[in-house]
């Protein structure tokens, strides 16, 4: 499995197509001045991978720009990928296309219709590249979750942007990103080799044994301390049936047979009888809607009673007021009547300067009070005897809410009993449940040796699989990996003329950085000085890494994109054109490099791609060879006619 480019595509906002079109299995050069475009290239891959976010800088691209698309070639088989262009001041866009058995790029982005999204896409990345089931599991004591590698962290080993190439303390893509250091550790085993792929079924069959010895032993030794003579769990089960009333409290046992015989007694099914009441006006809530209608008649009586009472007293007190008047007007008897008028006194016959009512008028009024008298004394007795009815409903009515409340009472009483006898059921359930558990265990130890048998199968399961997962064994296979990469960095840094490349170079994996080992001491990366080396030092690296992979054909992409190998001679800002590569030193190390590529290249016989993008132009023909695009004179990534 060879995964490599074959072209990139952009599409212009009124659907033009501008290709990038590469050679499989070489090295492929695109030069060309500043601020065509040409960095752009690693960031549309990037993103074409499945990264959530477009890092492709904004300007021209990102304005002139509808759709990205990559053209891989999986051994043959066209694999193409495009993602929509989120636009100035986004970041992503969750719009990817994915198609396999593809040719080449449609002439019109219309065909791209969404049929994945960034996890699937890097999902199906891993299925190409051919990634089996794995799980790299931290050593104990670590904090952080078990990682699968993935397409995801294998793209890391394929980049090379132009601020990373040249960084001397970060020697991987993305490696000063939050967690990505530590993922590319914990999966770099798996990528070099040192992880075999049936590592992660041997890991999850290991973890399973694990469990079923760890089920298998605590059932024995329960099992074992159950059928112990002197058993506390016997015992103590003994004393909860006793508790709970599965046993009578006088139920005494000498030896544990005794105890066992009294076990199976308590464990014994029995009949559960609850407390009942047989009527059904008993029933608590019939009960409390009856106390409140009685309660409500009660209430209505009582006021009843309280507005006869009322009544009564008014006519009580009108009685004796009529009465007063009665006795007043009785004086009119002693009055004479004579023809003097109403205007003389009847009695000093002095002139009144206020008219006396008239005697007749005295007399209408003192009869009118008669009969009101009569009214009210024939009333008062029906009223006396309303009052005494209703009083005696009150009577019957409070008898009637006493019984009531007795029989709330009565049933509250009976459903607490009833509560406590299902607890202490539920109780006897729970205690015959362990006491079943522990006869039914006891027995299985006592009667045969099956489960010890089960114990020593598993345990040498287990003892088997640690030895195909002995760790020990992976870190040697680690360390024998990275002293093969160790030795083409130092081939490839002697061919690069870089300072302390005659020493021995390796790989440290716990600080991702290349190491040399000194007389003096282990030098690392950000303690060695030039840019010339920061440069050299990431591409024999990435280099010796790719030659592993493919030599152990490990699922890892096929190609390898370096964007401005020549900044540390050459300022990446500058276009410095067309080079001898001879003329001084800054030249001769830029042939070299790139020679170095080359060779490279036609050493892996077709099986490794390396694309660069650089502003250098070297007048060698197998440089000319290899140079896929040149973007001088106006020539760019963007045409210029998309951005009018």
């Amino acid at each position: 499995m060879t995964l490599q480019i074959r072209a990139i595509a952009i599409y212009s906002k009124e659907g033009e197509r501008r290709d990038v079109r590469f050679n499989l299995g070489a090295l492929n050069v695109v030069t060309g001045a500043s601020k065509t475009g040409k960095s752009a290239l690693l960031d549309i891959v990037d993103y074409c991978w499945g990264r959530t976010e477009c890092t492709v800088a904004e300007g021209e691209i990102r304005r002139g720009v509808s759709w990205f698309a990559v053209l891989f070639d999986n051994s043959g088989e066209g694999i193409l990928v495009a993602r929509k262009n989120p636009g100035p001041a986004v970041k992503t866009s969750d719009e990817i296309y994915f198609q396999r058995n593809v040719e080449d790029f449609p002439e019109h982005p219309d065909v791209f219709v969404k049929n994945s999204t960034a996890d699937g896409l890097r999902a199906r990345f891993s299925a190409i590249l051919g990634i089996a089931e794995n799980l790299y599991v931290p050593e104990p004591g670590a904090t952080r979750r078990p990682l699968e590698a993935s397409s995801g962290q294998a793209i890391f080993f394929s980049f090379q942007g132009q601020d990373e190439i040249a960084n001397r303390r970060l020697l991987f893509h993305r490696q000063g990103e939050e967690r990505i250091p530590q993922a590319i550790k914990d999966t770099l085993p798996y990528f070099v080799g040192a992880m075999g792929e049936d590592h992660y079924l041997k890991q999850k069959r290991y973890e399973d044994a694990r469990r079923r010895l760890r089920t298998l032993e605590r059932e024995f030794a329960e099992a074992k301390a159950l059928a112990d003579e002197a058993s506390g769990t016997a015992r103590s089960l003994l004393q909860e049936a006793k508790r709970v009333g599965l046993l009578p409290l006088d139920a005494t046992a000498d030896s544990v047979d005794d105890v066992r015989k009294l076990l199976v007694q308590a464990e014994a099914p029995r009949t559960l009888t609850y407390a009942h009441n047989d009527d059904p006006a008993a029933d608590l809530t019939d009960l409390e809607e009856r106390r409140r209608r009685l309660r409500t008649e009660l209430q209505e009586i009582r006021d009843e009673i309280k507005d006869l009472q009322r009544l009564t007293r008014e006519a009580t007190d009108f009685e004796a007021e009529a009465r007063e008047q009665q006795a007043r007007l009785a004086s009119i008897g002693l009055v004479d009547v004579g023809e003097r008028g109403h205007e003389v006194c009847p009695l000093c016959d002095s002139h009144l300067p206020v008219p006396v009512p008239s005697v007749n008028e005295i007399r209408r009024s003192l009869a009118g009070l008669d009969r009101q008298l009569s009214a009210v004394r024939r009333d008062n007795p029906r009223l006396q005897g309303q009052i005494a009815e209703l009083e005696a409903k009150r009577t019957t009515l409070e008898s009637d809410l006493g019984l009531v409340q007795r029989d709330i009472t009565t049933r509250i009483a009976d459903n607490e009993r009833l509560r406590v006898e299902q607890d202490q059921f539920t109780e006897q359930a729970r205690v015959a449940g362990r006491i079943g558990y522990y006869l039914e265990n006891a027995k299985a130890v006592s009667n045969d040796d099956g489960l010890r048998l089960q114990i020593a199968r598993v345990r040498a399961e287990v003892t088997e699989l640690e030895r195909a997962l002995d760790q020990e064994a992976m870190e040697e296979r680690l360390t024998t990996a990275l002293s093969l990469v160790g030795r083409d960095i130092t081939e490839y840094a002697g061919r690069l003329q870089l300072e302390h490349g005659e020493n021995s170079l390796r790989l440290d994996r716990k600080n991702l950085t290349v190491v040399a080992d000194t007389v003096d001491g282990p030098l690392s990366l950000p303690q060695i000085g030039s840019g010339e080396n920061w440069v050299g030092y990431h591409v024999a690296a990435h280099l010796a890494l790719h030659k592993l992979f493919r030599a152990r054909r490990r699922p890892v992409p096929a190609f390898l994109m370096l964007d401005q190998p020549s900044q540390a001679h050459y300022p990446p800002d500058r276009d410095v054109g067309e080079i001898s590569g001879g003329e001084d030193e800054d030249q001769a190390a830029v042939a070299r490099l790139y020679r170095l590529l080359l060779d490279y290249c036609v050493g892996q016989s077709s099986q490794m791609q390396i694309i660069v993008t650089d502003h250098v132009d070297l007048l060698i023909d197998w440089f000319r060879d290899a140079t896929v695009e040149r973007w001088r004179d106006g020539i760019k990534l963007v045409p210029i006619a998309w951005l009018r």
